[in-house]
């Protein structure tokens, strides 16, 4: 382990930018009580810092939920031939299924009357955005009532 690249979560929770950029990665959190946990980080929750851990086992992945108070250290690490589980999901999705998609979620908000602007790849209305593909496992946001609230309006979207 590279001493260099460990990261103390506490001051890391404080950025939730520097946070997202570890989601997908493959990660070792390390945890009170002297444990540690190794695998793909799929989410990180905004609210409490818990992280969701896609740990390899038995030729499969463990999904792991990683409590944000018991969380000490957190540094990306080798993956030793391992591709994300979430990144296969991804990239069964074109880029041009992406590029509609995000142009169906951006005139969706706009028949409810809602103003969206684009920031590089992201769909952003007020203090959320939406990430590709576009989809309500794809939001971002501090504020759980408004991810909830924006969840709904993508799930009322029709399929056409």
């Amino acid at each position: 382990m590279d001493e260099k690249s460990v990261q103390n979560y506490s001051t890391l929770r404080e950025d939730p930018e520097v946070l997202l950029q570890f989601v997908n990665k493959y990660c070792t959190v390390e945890l009170i009580k002297n444990t540690s946990f190794s695998g793909f980080v799929h989410s990180i929750d905004p609210i409490s810092k818990s992280i969701i851990l896609a740990v390899p086992f038995e030729n499969s992945f463990q999904i792991t939920l990683l409590p944000g108070h018991a969380i000490t250290n957190l540094f990306e690490s080798n993956q030793e031939k391992l591709t994300s589980p979430f990144q296969k999901l991804k990239d069964e999705i074109s880029n041009n299924d992406i590029a509609a998609r995000k142009s169906k979620v951006m005139d969706w908000f706009k028949v409810n009357l809602l103003t969206v602007t684009e920031l590089n790849d992201n769909i952003v209305f007020g203090n959320v955005s939406i990430l590709p593909p576009y989809s309500v496992t794809d939001i971002c946001t501090d504020n759980p009532m408004v991810a909830m609230q924006v969840r709904k309006i993508i799930e009322r979207m029709p399929d056409d």
